[in-house]
């Protein structure tokens, strides 16, 4: 189980996940939403789930905390999180952003995620709810 986050913990962790050599990339097309990865993370809030139905279900990493440890890659049942170097996601704020593909039903239905991820994919024209087929 995680530490409850706080400001100054918030601020220790993105430091830290500064220096991180890898980060770890979320598959969305093997992604259940089963949130095992979310029980493996030590750090709170790093990976967080989003959709409430079948479709729309899975989880994101936040790059900004993401401290390479590999615990989800782990624990994945489904193998769908890889370690990427960081060099390939810089400028990502989460691992929706880095996606290989922006093939599932999240990206036509971006209105479902939070604001703080909404708007760095919609900057980068990926998954707007303008009924055209997403990326």
């Amino acid at each position: 189980m995680a530490a409850p986050m706080n400001p100054a913990r918030r601020a220790a962790l993105v430091k830290g996940a500064s220096k991180a050599k890898t980060k770890a990339r979320i598959d969305l097309a093997g992604c259940t939403g089963c949130e095992v990865c979310i029980s493996a993370c030590p750090v709170e809030s790093c990976i967080e789930p989003f959709g409430d139905d079948i479709n729309t279900r899975g989880v994101y990493v936040n790059y900004d905390l993401c401290i390479g440890c590999t615990k989800c890659v782990k624990d994945c049942p489904w193998d769908t999180i890889k370690m990427v170097p960081t060099a390939s996601v810089e400028g990502h704020t989460t691992s929706l952003e880095s996606a290989q593909l922006h093939l599932s039903p999240i990206f036509e239905h971006i209105n479902l995620l939070d604001e703080r991820v909404k708007k760095p994919l919609a900057e980068k024209g990926i998954g707007l709810d303008t009924g055209l087929p997403s990326r």
